[in-house]
């Protein structure tokens, strides 16, 4: 469930006072489940997701890693694409990473003119990011090069295609860098790197190399700040409003891109709540905004431990096929999942050095109902299978989102039963009844639940009762008509015998 700011406020509990809530039924993990309840307090939970495996270098044949900064899993080969950052290479393996290969060294090939190849191989140096795509019959991998400031565009043999350098445009200020941490690649095989020290989004380039400009720019913040340089513009001249100090948009932490070619992007910051997470259009346009989801909180509330805020930090964001959304606190070191409608279905992960825990959690992928997070000084990649539970939960969901609500009765109240805290299975079991008609059961799910549907049973229970007393209600008022109207005219009768009297004995 997305959070307002105004729920969010409500919630003063610390999330890690449920550790004594329920240490029993957890116990088989080093992480407590929990969720949060229509106040936005936090419940214990049953986990969606539990570790299976821990893999490090060593496992899969390649030695040692030295700061896992990455993973890309490319869906259609079933193939992991790992960044190793200071060993400055990519590991490729699959599901069961029993083996990989080294990608270490690269080769310019004849795409390249011979004046621009007379250094025929090169290597990377801390490459902190992948993505991989395909053209035809060949793998295309994009590297983020980072410490040698380019994008490496190669082929699973090494071969180089391209090369995606700092852009020579009056736009890109001489001052910035280019140093690409992050990256995304659409269908039309457009570049979007993330730059840190770009406040003005992704930097885009066209497939042949040639920059089209900034995407997806987060929004300044409203801060007294703006509001008064905003004042003062109206008074100043361009040079002096030049010597001011400018507002900026907080910088783009991270991205992925969706089967639909929609691009998400997330922001980690501690003081804002404002387009953490981003879901953009290709004009660049968040199309989040328009679903209502423009204050929303997402990860932890702010809980308070010892005297210190530990708000999320959000790092990483994975999208899956079915558009379930998972985002990587860095600040908690925990994984949250969304459904693609961003209910909050399961939070997972934690801090410590036991098993499902994190130390410096770096990215979040997703592959066959299974969840994998790299750990930079951990140096292994921690892997989460999804519980009976989960899987229910995801069936339910994914029929809610689609309107299936009778159908996802039947695995809705099975939630309830095997997790009374479950919140969102009210919801589904509320709507699930206000669509079969049975406004009456649907307003004590959706009591304390949902005020919106609570509300909306009410109103077709009151048009229910109408409808089935109508007969009963038209007799009783014509009843009544007949009354009136005899009482009346036994009334007038009575009225003027009594006057008749009155005047009969007067004479």
């Amino acid at each position: 469930m997305p959070l307002s700011k105004k729920t969010a406020a409500l919630a003063l509990s610390t999330v890690t006072a449920l550790s004594a809530l329920a240490p029993s039924v957890f116990a088989d993990e080093a992480y407590y489940g929990y969720n949060y309840n229509w106040w936005s307090e936090p419940v214990p939970s049953q986990n969606g997701y539990v570790v299976s495996d821990i893999f490090t270098g060593a496992d899969i044949g390649v030695g040692s890693f030295d700061e896992v900064s990455d993973m890309f899993v490319d869906n259609e080969t079933g193939k992991f694409y790992i960044t190793d950052s200071k060993n400055h290479r990519i590991i490729i393996t699959d599901e069961n990473m029993s083996s990989g290969t080294v990608l270490d060294t690269f080769k310019y090939g004849t795409e390249f003119p011979e004046s621009e190849s007379i250094i025929k191989n090169t290597t990377l140096n801390t490459p902190t990011g992948t993505f991989v795509t395909h053209k035809g019959d060949k793998t295309l991998i994009y590297i983020a090069d980072s410490l040698n400031e380019r994008v490496l565009a190669c082929y699973e043999d090494g071969t180089i295609f391209h090369e995606y350098t700092r852009p020579s445009s009056d736009l890109y200020e001489d001052n910035i860098s280019f140093r690409p941490e992050k990256l995304v690649v659409d269908n039309a095989y457009n570049v979007y790197a993330v730059i840190p020290s770009i406040t003005n989004g992704m930097v885009q380039f066209s497939e042949d190399g040639s920059f089209n400009g900034f995407y997806g720019a987060n929004r300044v913040e409203t801060t007294a700040e703006v509001l008064q340089n905003a004042f003062y513009k109206l008074f100043m001249n361009r040079e002096q409003m030049r010597a001011r100090k400018r507002a900026v948009a907080i910088e783009l932490e991270n991205c992925d891109i969706d089967d639909d070619g929609f691009i998400y992007t997330v922001t980690s910051s501690k003081s804002s709540d404002k387009d953490i997470l981003k879901k953009l259009n290709p004009s660049g346009e968040n199309i989040y905004l328009n679903m209502g989801f423009d204050n929303m909180i997402f990860g932890d509330l702010s809980t308070w431990s010892n005297g210190k805020v530990y708000a999320s930090a959000i790092d990483d964001v994975e999208v899956d096929e079915n558009g379930n959304v998972f985002l990587l606190d860095y600040s908690n070191k925990r994984v949250f999942q969304y459904s693609n409608e961003l209910d909050l279905e399961f939070i997972f992960g934690g801090w410590g050095d036991q098993k499902g825990l994190f130390t410096s959690p770096t990215s979040v992928e997703s592959y066959n109902d299974k969840v994998y997070v790299t750990d930079s000084r951990k140096n292994s990649i921690t892997v989460f299978a999804l519980t009976e539970f989960g899987a229910m939960v995801h069936d339910a969901v994914e029929k809610f989102n689609r309107g299936l609500y009778k159908e996802a009765k039947e695995p809705f109240e099975e939630i309830i039963l095997r997790d009374a805290n479950y919140w969102f299975a009210y919801i589904g079991l509320g709507n699930a009844y206000y669509t079969m008609g049975d406004n009456e059961t649907a307003m004590k799910y959706f009591y304390m639940n949902s005020k919106g549907g609570y509300n909306r049973a009410f109103k077709e229970y009151r048009m229910d009762m109408i409808r089935e007393y109508f007969n009963v209600f038209m007799i009783v008022i014509i009843v009544l008509i007949v009354v009136l109207f005899v009482l009346s005219r036994v009334r007038k009768i009575l009225k003027k015998k009594k006057d008749k009297n009155a005047k009969g004995g007067v004479a």
